[in-house]
This record gives C-alpha cells, sequence and structure tokens, in this order.
C-alpha cells in the first residue's frame, strides 16, 4: 500500500508511475503530446500521492508563470473592486492568475511599483493614470506587454481600452442644452490624467458649440470629503450654474448633498447633475444620478484578451481600442 507522502515531488510521482520525471511534468503541461494512456498512469500515482504541480518549478520551464499583474491606484472606489473580480474572472478561462501589485506614492507624488518584476509576471494590466513612465519602459526592455485599462498614459508604448470619454463629454452638453441648462460647469478632481481632459474637452467644445457660451471648469477633489469646500464655493456664486457635469459619481454625490443640505436647493429644478461610472450609490433613491455607464465587462474582456495574445503570440502590436459610454438617464435631470 502506497502511503501519501508530504510535499511529494514529480520524482516520486514518476518512480510510482514507472516513467521519467519529464514526462510528469509534460503531463501537467498544457498541450503537451503525451499519451493517454501515460496521462492516466501519471494522474493515477499523483492522486495517490497527494502530489500537486510547482506553478514556479514549472514557469522555470516553460518561461511562463501564468501571472499578470494587476495594477489598480486603489480598492476603496466602489468600481475598482468590481473590476479586479472581472479581470480575474476573464483571466482564470485564459487559464491565467492575478497578482495584486501594490504601488505607493513616490516623492513627485507619481504613484509607482517597487520590485515589480519579483513578481515574473507574464504581463501588466494597468489602471491607474498616474504611474511614472519608467514602469512601461521597464517592462518594455523586459519584453513585458502592458495593457492600460480604461486609462491612457501618452508616451508609452503600452496598448489601452479605454471608454470614448470625448463623446460622452459632448452627449452630457447635448443633455444639459435640451433640458435649458444655460451656465455649466465641469467639475474635476485634482488629478489630470488623459481620460478626464477628454472628457473635460468633448463637454466643453460641445456646450460652446450649442450655447455660445463657454462652461467653466472647476478642480475640487476626487475625494468626497476634500471635494466639499470646493463645491460650496462653486454654489455661494451669485451666477450659481444651474447645470454641473461632474468627472466621477464620487464628486456629483457631494455636490448634490451641499447643494440640497447646505444651500437649499431643489434638483434637478435649481440644479441639474450628470456624473460618470455608475457605480451602485447611483441608483440609491438617495441620488437617482443620471450618470455614464461604461461596459466594465467589455473593457475586462478586451484587456484579458489583448493581453494574453500578445504573449502567447509574442507580439509586440500596439492596439487602441475605444467602447462607447452609455447615457442612463435618472432624476438629477429633467
Amino acid at each position: 500500500m502506497n502511503i501519501p507522502k508530504a510535499n511529494a515531488t514529480s520524482k516520486d510521482v514518476a518512480k510510482l508511475a514507472g516513467v521519467s520525471q519529464s514526462t510528469v511534468s509534460r503531463v501537467f503541461l498544457p498541450g503537451s503530446s503525451v499519451s493517454e494512456k501515460t496521462k492516466n498512469k501519471v494522474f493515477a500515482a499523483a492522486k495517490t500521492l497527494n502530489y500537486r504541480p510547482n506553478a514556479f518549478a514549472r514557469s522555470l520551464t516553460t518561461n511562463e508563470s501564468k501571472l499578470i499583474g494587476l495594477v489598480f491606484p486603489d480598492t476603496d472606489y466602489p468600481l475598482h473592486m468590481k473590476t479586479l473580480q472581472l479581470i480575474s474572472s476573464e483571466l482564470q478561462k485564459e487559464g491565467y492568475s492575478a497578482v495584486l501589485i501594490p504601488w505607493q506614492v513616490d516623492d513627485e507624488a507619481l504613484h509607482s511599483i517597487p520590485n515589480i518584476f519579483q513578481y515574473r509576471v507574464d504581463g501588466v494590466i494597468a489602471a491607474s493614470a498616474t504611474f511614472n513612465k519608467s514602469l512601461y519602459e521597464e517592462c518594455a526592455e523586459f519584453n513585458i506587454p502592458v495593457v492600460q485599462f480604461a486609462r491612457v498614459v501618452e508616451g508609452t508604448r503600452s496598448s489601452h481600452v479605454v471608454s470614448d470619454n470625448y463623446a460622452a463629454g459632448q452627449t452630457a452638453a447635448k443633455h444639459f442644452h435640451k433640458n435649458g441648462v444655460t451656465s455649466a460647469i465641469y467639475l474635476t478632481g485634482d488629478i489630470p490624467t488623459f481620460t478626464n481632459n477628454e472628457r473635460k474637452a468633448g463637454f466643453c467644445s460641445e456646450f460652446e458649440s450649442l450655447t455660445n457660451k463657454q462652461a467653466h471648469v472647476v478642480e475640487a477633489s476626487f475625494d468626497y470629503t476634500e471635494a466639499l469646500d470646493e463645491i460650496r464655493v462653486v454654489l455661494s456664486q451669485v451666477n450659481r450654474p444651474d447645470g454641473v457635469f461632474c468627472a466621477t459619481d464620487n464628486i456629483a454625490m457631494a455636490l448634490m448633498d451641499v447643494a440640497r443640505l447646505e444651500f437649499g436647493l431643489k434638483i434637478p429644478d435649481d440644479l441639474q447633475v450628470i456624473g460618470f461610472d455608475n457605480i451602485p450609490q447611483a441608483e440609491w433613491l438617495n441620488y437617482q444620478l443620471s450618470t455614464f455607464n461604461q461596459d466594465f465587462k467589455r473593457l475586462a474582456r478586451e484587456s484579458v484578451k489583448i493581453i494574453v495574445d500578445q504573449i502567447s503570440q509574442n507580439d509586440s502590436t500596439l492596439v487602441k481600442l475605444m467602447l462607447p459610454a452609455h447615457f442612463i438617464e435618472r432624476k438629477t435631470t429633467r
């Protein structure tokens, strides 16, 4: 009777199955050519010994770790955790595992990733637009493909999958114009990003084209609490806006809370508000926020497809994919 051995090795499995150690390695290597008879012998021996293949050892043989590094700015924002789950699920379908890579803020207030290469990742999916460009340069040096998720860092050799932010901005301006808004503001955070700038440009350009009036841009903060003071300044103006397009739902909710609780404004009668992201709270009865929904499920699927194709085919061709963002009208616009 064979008693399962603690920490059984491929050598133990080979001995019990009556095959070579290299044959055991090939059996557990997807796509390898091994007869069904041999596979069954190896699997039976592995089950008897309670053997599990060592992923790290296999990576040394195949030169692939089957790990994809996921780099995210933070998981506090409601959509980030959902996005992590979506990407991880798509990676599992392709036989890859996700590794959440920590980031830190450097002396220039840019997000950087220490020792990224200690994770031996085959590729990186990055969802922060504020990383130091050295990340992309180092990945290129080591031939590690990078796909930017819902973000674009200009001047880097990496693929990206984003929503059409410029068109979303245009749609917001058209909706305000149709609903009688005559004075509009684009309320944004304090961190410049390409996608946010596109959203702002589409909104401001379209609003001016429709009304012959400029939409002012106000920089607050992406953080709910830190945005409150700047919002109070905006609403204290004699000629306060009657329409505000917010860079995120988080900012929109801060605006709505201040407008109603501190200034007694009625939404949408006195102030129309549009957000961006369609986070779960946007649908809460207290907000019912008109906003834009990014197709994160498809963004995740396309990002994973690109990174897997680039790894498996050793293809360095850059892919730039843009998906529409859909406007969801609720009760903060007329």
